[in-house]
């Protein structure tokens, strides 16, 4: 079977920029459409927590209400075609988020590995998976 992986690429790319500007907009409802809603959906997060739809939902509410903004610059953007509906991106770069109270935390070197299906012809994040070492806080004097 001959894969057209650049047009499949091409189609998970602008998902992956949605979920960029959503992250960096703090807009946790239009970050959340860009995961699937399904019984096999897992994320791991940097805290190692290996969570469900519901609980993933969860944290990302929790965080971005607290959150005013975030600055993302990407240093690694690797995607690999697995099939026709599977695309893997390997995502590395550096994240400043600045919370609502003023206080700014650090991330450098952050990692995700997105697994992206397409499901009844929509991209969606299937799997996640987060590395981080720990972030450096600096709060609000």
């Amino acid at each position: 079977m001959n894969i057209d992986k650049d047009r499949i690429i091409n189609e998970v790319r602008p998902l992956f920029a949605d979920l960029t500007h959503y992250s960096e907009t703090a807009e946790v409802d239009s970050f959340l459409q860009c995961y699937a809603d399904i019984p096999d959906f897992l994320a791991v997060s940097a805290d190692g927590m290996i969570r469900n739809y519901g609980d993933f939902k969860k944290i990302c509410k929790d965080y971005y209400d607290s959150v005013k903004e975030q600055k993302l610059a990407t240093t690694h953007e690797i995607f690999h075609v697995l099939d026709e509906n599977t695309v893997v991106l390997c995502w590395s770069g550096n994240i400043d988020a600045f919370f609502k109270n003023g206080d700014v935390m650090k991330m450098p070197d952050y990692t995700v590995t997105f697994l992206f299906k397409k499901i009844s012809g929509e991209w969606k994040v299937i799997h996640s998976h987060e590395s981080t070492l720990p972030p450096q806080i600096i709060k609000l004097k």
